[in-house]
């Protein structure tokens, strides 16, 4: 199994606080890159200190910012820009989630940037994105699961509404962030290798044979014609989860109001009880629900035979079917359920989903070290916490991604980062002017 990832060679520079934008970035650090978090000094990412943890690391930070470095600069410097933006002329990706315009006034905008590295792809999260009349809003996960609707679709059925049980909106732009880097990448090697008539070019050869994902990257040739930013928002984000209820909406004219656990628009396809807990499944199409009541016992209703007909009669359809799942505990209905080929799975809670032999074969939680002392692999003191982080969700057959690193303390790659930025009369000029802060 290769221990270089997709994106191995990919120097990503993050500007990133809270969820939204750094978990761009741990996306993309999974997949291989190197990414460089910078954090104003003696503070860092507010994320940094809240809710339990190790000290400046806590879980919510952890858990978005593995496999990253951290350096701390002082963007209100002219030293502390400088360097920001000599490190911004050899990375080809910048992710920064600043409020509306910071980034130009604090000398990091697209345009600053472009000047120093035309190749740069630079990916701007905002709550409401650039443009509109919302623009200069500020814009926060619970706000905007309101604004956005997905918090009026979600709640018990006829009861208020209530918001997601995660920071879908934060983390859906996230998600939506990374698929807008990989989309401008593939942009910059497509306008690179027009521009060359060279056919597809993956980057510079190395010595060894290998190749770098910065194609274009800091050159006027890969990057002509090529404009590296995108934003997108927390509100975008929102709405596009909308799916299908905005179109249902254009048909019907109806405004929905909270769902429940049931679907808009299948039936059955909901949580049922038990005899010791609840089971969800669903029945996708029709030819398979004779097979249902074969399963359940109840030539009463067959007569439901289409979608149509059970939506009508819900309620004496899924009553009847509660009728028989709480008079069996629920590994019966599992084993049945799969057995005859239906969807199904048990209501879990966090500990179940952490101990489910499925999350185990996929990898999908991660033994994070959480210790405050040296990160090194080579120090296995027993001055050490574990706790766990998210796994990522894509599997490759030849790449495993993998926890390389946790989660930086502050400033902790501060001095190895820019060792190779610029020399050494350079950075004590910038050390002098406050630029890695006070010490």
């Amino acid at each position: 199994m290769s221990r270089d990832g997709p994106l191995a060679g990919l120097s990503v520079v993050e500007m990133t606080v809270h969820r939204a934008g750094p978990f761009c970035g741990a996306l993309l650090a999974d997949l291989g890159a190197d990414v460089v978090k910078i954090e104003r000094p003696d503070t860092g990412d507010p994320a940094r200190m809240q809710g339990p943890g190790p000290e400046n690391r806590s879980g919510y930070f952890m858990a978005n910012n593995r496999n990253k470095r951290s350096v701390t600069l002082d963007l209100k410097t002219e030293a502390g820009t400088d360097a920001a933006l000599s490190l911004l002329e050899e990375a080809d990706v910048f992710v920064e989630n600043f409020a509306y315009e910071v980034p130009e006034k604090l000398g990091v905008g697209y345009e600053a940037v472009r000047e120093r590295n035309p190749g740069i792809i630079y990916a701007s999260v905002k709550g409401y994105g650039e443009t509109g009349p919302a623009r200069e809003k500020k814009g926060l996960d619970l706000v905007l699961q309101a604004e956005g609707g997905i918090m009026s679709v979600t709640g018990p059925e006829g009861g208020p509404p209530v918001k997601v049980g995660q920071a879908i909106g934060d983390l859906t732009a996230g998600m939506q962030a990374a698929i807008g880097v990989l989309a401008k990448l593939y942009e910059r090697g497509r306008i690179g290798s027009l521009d060359s008539g060279d056919g597809f070019d993956t980057g510079d050869n190395h010595d060894d044979g290998s190749e770098d994902a910065n194609a274009g990257a800091g050159t006027e040739e890969g990057a002509s014609g090529f404009v590296g930013k995108f934003d997108v928002g927390l509100f975008d984000a929102i709405v596009s989860l909308m799916n299908e209820y905005l179109t249902f909406y254009s048909i019907s004219g109806e405004v929905p109001g909270p769902q429940g656990v049931t679907h808009q628009s299948i039936v059955p396809y909901q949580p049922f009880e038990t005899a010791d807990g609840r089971v969800v499944t669903g029945v996708p199409s029709d030819d398979r629900w004779a097979e249902f009541c074969d399963l359940l016992d109840r030539d009463d209703l067959r007569e439901y035979d289409t979608n149509e007909k059970r939506m009508e009669h819900a309620e004496t359809v899924t009553d009847a079917i509660a009728e028989e799942f709480a008079a069996e505990p629920t590994a019966y209905w599992l084993d049945r359920l799969t057995e005859y080929g239906f969807p199904n799975g048990p209501l879990s809670d966090v500990a179940d989903v952490v101990s489910h032999e499925q999350t185990a074969a996929r990898d999908l939680v991660w033994d994070a070290d959480s210790r405050i002392g040296d990160t090194s692999e080579d120090d296995n003191d027993s001055n050490e916490d574990s706790l766990l982080v998210p796994g990522h969700p894509l599997h490759f057959p030849e790449y495993d991604p993998e926890l390389r690193r946790p989660a930086p303390r502050l400033g902790e790659h501060t001095d190895e980062v820019f060792e190779n930025v610029a020399a050494q009369t350079t950075l004590d000029e910038w050390h002098d002017e406050g630029a890695f802060g006070t010490e």
